[in-house]
């Protein structure tokens, strides 16, 4: 519980926020590739 105590506190300060826009934009990405229709598949 703590760590996500310290999660926000750290999200609050300008820094925090570059690094949560960072890691939604990692992870939005990977999933857009995860779930990307690849010309190769096998239908």
């Amino acid at each position: 519980m703590g760590f996500i105590l310290d999660l926000t506190e750290t999200l609050k300060t300008p820094a925090g926020m570059v690094g949560a826009v960072v890691v939604v934009g990692a992870v939005y990405a990977l999933l857009k590739w995860v779930f990307a229709e690849h010309p190769d598949d096998e239908k």
